[in-house]
């Protein structure tokens, strides 16, 4: 698709490679765009009209229907909500295009069974503003990033057992399990490509499936976090003291460390009373696979979001903390995380990270893919690791 009048050339690259390689926005469709107004003015939602507006242009120049849906849905810690009228809005569309970080398919589970119930093709678009969209992490070929993703989960083999350590001091042993689990039962196996996935894609791609653990053992020390949840915890995404996890027999039996470890704690303890002993699972982690996913302050000064973006790097490891099952008093799924970032994880004779390094990245089809978009971010080992 060539450069639509009045968009940057970069953010132009970028939504070109959102609306043709992975929404796959076909001529004659009705596509919504579903964005917060707090994140006009300081909300955790962070978004701007012109991005949306480049979206919105973008997808009529493909001779699409483009609407735009406007939602003040204030975030009520333990109340949230999927708003009707955004399901409503859904359903009418062909496919929809969410700009939220309070509305997910991942922590709300009413929107994800409305997604496979109703046969959605939602969108999850991570880069929500202009200067995102303009990006080297927006740039990279949806089509790499995805290839590294499924070449990457090639070598997760269940049965098997792993090692998982770090210089900060972790240290894991377990086994890998099948990847079933009520949470996530689109997840029929480990290397699955998101349109064998069902209906939901991010944009650009993030991680790996959730590995299912057993016979957890050992030690797991982390400094920071995924930021939706941190901030309900009372912790920054980015901890100045870490903590220290002690797992025996894939539970977490002791939490160490200053006053995140203090209140990571008091809200494991909180979600006890209403999810039971669940919170102190240990049996969880999985990946990130974006060689590009780390964006500058000055192209987001959201450290929430940052951090949200970070996630998703080819460096980043992350185990669940916890992640006990939703329960019908209790529709969300405590989706907390612990992040190292300089990983060394083995699966059974598999090297998946060497010293912060997804060896995904080496392999000859990730290469041809990545051959295939000169000019375009490719896979820049040294930028590889954090």
């Amino acid at each position: 698709m060539s450069i639509i009048t009045g968009i940057p050339a970069p953010a132009a690259i970028s939504i070109n490679d959102l609306l043709d390689n992975c929404a796959r926005v076909k001529a004659g469709q009705n596509v919504l765009l579903v964005a917060h107004f707090d994140g006009l003015y300081g909300g955790d939602n962070l978004v701007d009209q012109e991005a949306i507006s480049w979206i919105q242009n973008a997808i009529q120049f493909r001779g699409s229907n483009a609407s735009v849906l406007w939602i003040d849905e204030q975030a009520k810690q333990d109340k949230w909500r999927f708003p009707p009228i955004v399901k409503a809005a859904m359903k009418a569309a062909d496919i929809t295009i969410l700009h939220s970080f309070d509305i997910t398919f991942e922590e709300i589970v009413e929107m994800k069974q409305f997604v496979f119930k109703e046969n959605i093709k939602l969108v999850r678009n991570f880069a929500t503003t202009s200067s995102l969209l303009c990006t080297t992490w927006a740039q990279t070929p949806h089509e790499l990033v995805s290839k590294i993703r499924y070449q990457a989960a090639l070598k997760i083999m269940e049965g098997n057992g792993f090692q998982l350590s770090d210089p900060n001091g972790t240290h894991l042993e377990g086994k890998i399990n099948p990847p079933y689990n009520p949470n996530h039962p689109w997840f029929t196996k480990y290397a699955l490509s998101r349109e064998d996935g069902g209906g939901y894609l991010p944009w650009p791609e993030w991680v790996v499936p959730p590995i299912r653990l057993s016979d957890v053992n050992g030690v797991y020390n982390f400094c920071c976090m995924l930021s939706w949840w941190s901030r309900y915890i009372g912790i920054p995404p980015y901890f100045d003291n870490p903590i220290r996890i002690t797992v025996e027999n894939s539970k977490m039996v002791k939490i160490q460390g200053g006053d995140e470890a203090d209140n990571l704690k008091a809200f494991l303890a909180s979600q006890k009373e209403m999810l039971g002993d669940g919170v102190y699972d240990f049996n969880c982690l999985h990946f990130g696979v974006h060689p590009h996913a780390s964006v500058s302050p000055q192209e987001c000064p959201n450290l929430l979001y940052r951090r949200m973006i970070e996630s998703g790097h080819s460096s980043n490891v992350h185990a669940h903390i916890g992640a006990p099952a939703p329960t019908e008093t209790y529709p969300y799924w405590v989706h907390c995380t612990g992040d190292i970032r300089q990983p060394t994880l083995k699966i059974g004779n598999e090297l998946i990270y060497d010293k912060g390094y997804l060896t995904a990245l080496d392999d000859p089809e990730v290469k041809a893919v990545a051959a295939k978009y000169p000019g375009r971010p490719g896979l820049a080992p040294e930028l590889a690791r954090f």
